[in-house]
């Protein structure tokens, strides 16, 4: 049976708590979301269950909100779980002698930016993606590779661009650049074997070096085939160009949509945390 994720709200405020429990209940109803209204509530919550997220305001009824992220800190179902302040007051500060705020606090939020702004941040970083259409770059030469993949990128109707070119995909990727200092695409996919020109590896440098997008502005999943029994895939080349991940042809539309998430979760936590 999969791990239950599970979204931790602790706000001293009811109605905070309600409107912000069925926002996001609306949009990820597959979360499991539990609403605390002081610390000691927190603290058999944080005990007991082990949390993606944990949000917590500053001031609350029987603790103060840092002293409280401490707490959760030494717990250890919960000590390395992101957790987010949400306060007017989004100045980094020293918990105490041995934790600083870097090692205590994953990320601050400032209210005044409303429940909305607070519910987008937070499923952002979970990955939860069902109002953030995802947007892949495809690069592949081959006919019927390439048959495969956009077949099941349009049954799951994910959007995407295809080039059969590295060029062409390195100057699309200049374009969006130019439009807007972030990238809008989501992952690139691309296949070790392009033209001889400039291959698999030769895009992912080329993107990684000269257009200055690291693994977390634009993760990238290459596609290799499956290697002979005598024959050893070469990982340190692969990581080494700059990809993030690999998957082998022909493709699984079971393995492309797992690591698709997890490769789109890594560029949305990214954004959340640097917005």
């Amino acid at each position: 049976m999969p791990v239950k994720r599970r979204l931790l709200l602790i706000d001293s405020s009811d109605s905070a708590r309600t409107i912000l429990f069925k926002e996001i209940s609306n949009r990820a109803p597959e979360l499991d979301i539990i609403a605390c209204g002081n610390g000691k509530e927190a603290m058999t919550a944080v005990k007991r269950f082990e949390f993606e997220i944990i949000t917590t305001g500053t001031n609350l009824p029987d603790t103060d909100g840092y002293q409280l992220v401490e707490a959760i800190r030494q717990t250890p179902k919960n000590k390395d779980t992101a957790i987010f302040v949400v306060s007017g007051d989004t100045k980094p500060r020293v918990i105490d002698s041995d934790m600083d705020d870097t090692d205590a606090v994953t990320a601050y939020f400032d209210k005044a930016e409303g429940h909305k702004s607070l519910v987008n941040f937070i499923l952002n970083y979970l990955g939860t993606y069902n109002e953030l259409p995802i947007k892949i770059l495809y690069v592949d030469k081959s006919a019927t590779s390439t048959a495969i993949t956009t077949g099941i990128l349009d049954k799951n109707n994910i959007e995407y661009i295809h080039f059969r070119e590295a060029q062409e995909a390195l100057e699309c990727l200049q374009q969006d650049l130019a439009a807007d200092a972030n990238c809008s695409f989501d992952v690139m996919i691309t296949d070790l074997m392009l033209t001889s020109k400039m291959g698999g590896f030769g895009l992912i440098q080329a993107v990684r070096n000269d257009l200055g997008l690291d693994y977390l502005s634009l993760p990238i999943l290459l596609m290799t085939i499956e290697p002979a029994e005598d024959e050893r895939t070469d990982f340190t080349a692969m990581f080494g160009a700059g990809t993030n991940d690999f998957i082998t042809k022909p493709v699984d539309e079971d393995d492309l949509l797992a690591r698709l998430r997890t490769l789109v979760s890594i560029k949305r936590q990214s954004e959340a945390l640097n917005p």
